[in-house]
């Protein structure tokens, strides 16, 4: 029995081999991109409106009538060189389109790539080389930036700045040499050649190679481990340094390979979610109230137009040191709060509805929202006919971020900890990372020196063959 488990232990690491040292070298290049390639800190400053600044103005309702908009999903306010601007997303047909309009006549024109040039510049203290919509993922804005559209900004310094005009933010920084690595990690990790995310041409071989990989590691631990009293030696050889690294690191290429089948299993189920864009229709003639004096009196420091069961109500944002803080207001303060406004998103377009099992807004990164999903903050939702699965549902907007239910919990655990390492977090990403390349490397080395002992045994058997076969020959014609 335990010859058989080593003979297919030999068999399928041969059969992985090339894509195995391809996979574990290139896995390298992600802690590369964060300590060898990492971009300078950018920060994104909250788009405040000084109340001061509204104290004479075009109403909403009278300028998007004057622009003949009759329909929009989004509005609020923003600043470009010292002007004010509604900025409004109209939404038509899976066409979406961002307008500036003045909220005084004597404003010039502003357009959505010029808004997004002027915060790239005003952040970055940079200035704007070239700029580019980017409308889907791609190697070097992969999906898991999570946000589109963006505007990818050229900066003077090389780096790219990618610019969410809607929310005012940014969604990545890179350099040159992150935008090459990444390109690198996505061709030979995840095989992005091969296929979009959930093509069966790209996840089933890496499927099939990685469930290979589980079983080569079982079967070698479990045979070297029975005979390592027999087969354990003093001496520094190859064949003793592979036995013992391989029996060390066995334990690691289980959970390298066990997490990445648990992610390319999920990769055939789409989570269509992603896709949908936020069904926050608002007629222009449904406009009841001044969104710029809801703002006024509540002492808030922008708004954003948002429909609650039908209703059309100001989301007014005050900004403070840990995030953003919400009120719902018309003519006067509301009985709406987050969860009512989340709520009727997921009935709109989840259809999914019930008495609240759990309610928290979250403003930070953390165990139940992790920074894979990007979007902060939001608000979480669970409802008592499904406790197990949480909705988080982006506040400003609208967008539905996350939907976890047991399965995705799993998943992130199993990635997070048993593929990246997170357990080692409390000790610095420097050391983490360190650790992880150093198991890599390991990694290699088994492969190689296996490798080396099996086609070195191969050789002796096959010379031993033809010296017995010259000696047969020779007894023979002495005979």
């Amino acid at each position: 029995m335990l010859k058989q488990l080593i003979t297919w232990h030999r068999r399928i690491a041969l059969f992985c081999l090339i894509p195995f040292i391809i996979w574990t070298l290139s896995g390298l290049l992600h802690p590369a991109m964060s300590h060898f390639a990492k971009a300078p800190f950018i920060k994104s400053s909250p788009v405040k409106i000084h109340l001061s600044d509204l104290q004479s103005y075009t109403e909403l309702q009278t300028a998007l009538v004057q622009q003949e908009i009759s329909e929009l999903s989004h509005a609020s306010l923003v600043e470009y060189n010292g002007d004010l601007y509604y900025q409004v997303r109209e939404q038509s047909f899976n066409h979406l389109e961002l307008h500036y309009l003045p909220l005084s006549e004597s404003h010039e024109n502003l357009t959505d790539i010029d808004y997004a040039q002027y915060l790239a510049t005003k952040w970055s203290e940079q200035n704007v080389v070239d700029t580019q919509l980017i409308t889907q993922f791609s190697a070097t804005y992969p999906e898991i930036n999570r946000v589109l559209p963006v505007y990818q900004i050229q900066l003077s310094n090389g780096n790219h700045v990618y610019i969410d005009t809607l929310a005012k933010r940014i969604t990545a920084h890179n350099t040159p040499l992150r935008d090459t690595l990444s390109y690198w990690f996505k061709q030979l990790h995840t095989w992005q050649f091969a296929g979009d995310r959930h093509s069966p041409w790209r996840i089933v071989p890496m499927l099939i190679i990685s469930i290979a990989l589980l079983v080569m590691a079982t079967f070698g631990l479990i045979a070297y481990s029975l005979l390592w009293s027999r087969i354990k030696s003093k001496q520094h050889t190859v064949r003793s340094f592979h036995r013992g690294t391989g029996l060390m690191l066995s334990v690691c290429l289980l959970g390298f390979s066990s997490s990445s089948t648990h992610i390319l299993i999920d990769k055939f189920f789409v989570q269509e979610f992603r896709a949908l864009q936020p069904s926050n229709q608002i007629a222009t003639l449904d406009i009841r109230h001044d969104p710029v004096q809801a703002m006024r009196r509540a002492q808030g420091d922008n708004f954003q137009l948002v429909s609650i069961g039908g209703k059309i109500i100001s989301q007014i944002v005050s900004f403070e040191k840990r995030g953003m803080r919400f009120s719902y207001w018309d003519t006067q303060q509301t009985t709406y709060d987050n969860n009512s406004f989340v709520r009727s998103i997921l009935l709109e377009q989840l259809e999914v509805s019930g008495t609240l099992n759990h309610s928290e807004k979250i403003d930070n990164f953390g165990p139940t929202y992790g920074f894979v999903n990007k979007r902060l903050p939001v608000q979480q939702l669970s409802f008592e006919h499904a406790p197990n699965v949480l909705y988080s549902i982006e506040l400003h907007t609208s967008y539905i971020a996350a939907i976890d239910d047991d399965w995705q919990k799993a998943r992130s655990w199993h990635f997070g900890y048993l593929h990246k390492y997170h357990f080692l977090n409390p000790f610095g990403k420097g050391i983490r990372d360190s650790i992880v390349t150093l198991i890599c490397l390991g990694l290699v080395f088994v492969a190689l020196t296996g490798t080396y002992m099996y086609f070195s045994r191969t050789l002796r058997q096959r010379r031993a063959k033809q010296q017995r076969n010259l000696k047969n020959n020779e007894l023979l014609e002495n005979n």
